[in-house]
């Protein structure tokens, strides 16, 4: 597992906010390297025993790490006995909002997802985020009552949205499946852990500093693929469950961009004289790749009829193309024959612009590589030896339907390591009992 990505302290920074990094760092070295003794971890820190023994110390009682049952046993000399991270206090979420489904993923500060609970979204027309609000407010009333039951405490969650998202901000700019515009949905979140009753938020702390963190989603999915590597890496993520994005990871973190829409290379301009895609271009690379345009010619029914059946449906849009394929049909063949030559079009642009190490092809893409990656492999061999080409890798995910929220979770874990303070807020509340 990597290394998370560590903020530097800001110039001028008070002696709380050295010690608040000084305390992050320290979880920084449990969570990429498992259990360690006090001497590796201050090795590893570059910290004096003094300062790392006081700093143990509040990680101890903020419940962040514990003392691990595992000992070193020297050949001569006392056992060593070693800290790990506390996975058994701390709760953190990680939610998907599709049109149709609130997914809630749970898990702990070791990033890893221990249950992943749905709820329907039943709500009649359109309506926008205003008739979305009351089933959020349901699954993340449910989601406390679970981290109650269990006997932890809620202290992050991560949002992923299919659409246009300034994380800055946490707003959603624009979620067209969704039918979303404009919801400055961190704000809504954080009013709804606000308002939730102190018998329902995990043993009475309240839900007040609870933080909050909103992305597109197909970079929490990217970020399950960086948690694979040994070290940071120059990343570039092309996929999506239903419609095409993507996502961007340099220097140990997501790139953003200045308003949220780095890395959305599903609408990259590749056919400048192609259709119009929904996003307002003409060409986008969704407009060859996307799975509504791939299941419009492969079945021959109108892409306006298939974008609408992508929130609901793009499961068995899928399954009707690989069944298609499977069984030989001309048509699906040569449609995914030709998407693969506009896959290795899209690869060679990414690589152009962005120049990462490697570029991840993923979601409902990775699931159609083997009738994907004889055209790619082409394209890209006729382009000879370019410089931006020449040592990319590109490898394939699984499409695995849940790894936004996978990823969702392991970024709650960082935001937790990045601002431990958010345990002592929490505990420390005013008016709880001790």
């Amino acid at each position: 597992m990597t290394s998370v990505s560590i903020p530097a302290l800001r110039k001028g920074g008070s002696v709380a906010d050295l010690r608040e990094s000084n305390l992050s760092l320290v979880l920084q070295a449990l969570s990429s390297g498992g259990a360690l003794s006090r001497a590796e971890i201050a090795k590893q820190c570059g910290l004096g025993v003094t300062a790392l023994t006081s700093l143990v110390n509040e990680l101890l009682l903020r419940r962040l790490v514990v003392e691990s049952t595992e000992l070193v046993r020297p050949t001569i000399g006392r056992p060593t006995s070693l800290l790990e991270m506390d996975t058994g206090h701390w709760a953190v979420l990680g939610i998907l909002c599709d049109r149709r489904t609130l997914a809630v993923a749970t898990g702990g500060l070791d990033g890893a997802v221990t249950d992943i609970a749905r709820f329907p979204v039943a709500r009649d027309g359109e309506g926008g985020f205003e008739t979305y609000r009351p089933f959020l407010a349901q699954a993340l009333t449910a989601a406390l009552l679970r981290c109650r039951a269990n006997g932890r405490v809620l202290a992050a969650v991560e949002v992923a949205v299919p659409g246009a998202v300034n994380r800055e901000s946490g707003d959603v700019v624009r979620s067209v499946l969704n039918g979303w515009s404009r919801v400055a949905l961190r704000d809504e979140i954080q009013g709804i852990l606000a308002t939730v009753p102190r018998d329902v938020a995990a043993h009475g702390p309240g839900t007040g500093h609870v933080l909050v963190g909103v992305d597109r989603e197909t970079n929490y999915s990217m970020l399950t693929h960086v948690y694979r590597g040994a070290t940071a890496r120059n990343l570039a993520y092309i996929g999506g469950r239903n419609a095409l994005s993507g996502g961007l990871y340099s220097r140990s973190s997501i790139e953003h961009g200045a308003s949220g829409l780095a890395g959305e290379f599903g609408h990259l301009v590749v056919d400048p004289e192609g259709a119009r895609c929904w996003c307002g271009r003409q060409g986008c690379v969704e407009t060859r790749l996307g799975l509504a345009h791939l299941y419009s010619v492969c079945t021959g029914l109108p892409e306006a009829e298939s974008f609408h059946l992508l929130a609901d449906s793009h499961k068995t849009m899928l399954n009707d193309i690989l069944a298609g394929v499977a069984g030989g049909n001309p048509r699906h063949l040569q449609t995914l024959a030709d998407a693969g030559r506009w896959l290795g079009i899209a690869i060679d642009t990414i690589a152009a612009v962005v120049n990462p190490d490697e570029i991840v092809v993923d979601g409902y893409l990775a699931r159609l590589r083997p009738y994907l990656e004889p055209g790619t492999r082409s394209q890209l061999e006729t382009l000879g030896p370019l410089p931006s080409l020449s040592k990319l890798r590109i490898t394939y995910g699984v499409g695995a339907e849940d790894g936004s929220l996978q990823g969702a979770v392991l970024a709650a874990r960082d935001t937790v390591i990045r601002r431990p303070a958010v345990a002592s807020a929490i505990e420390r509340r005013p008016g709880q009992d001790r």
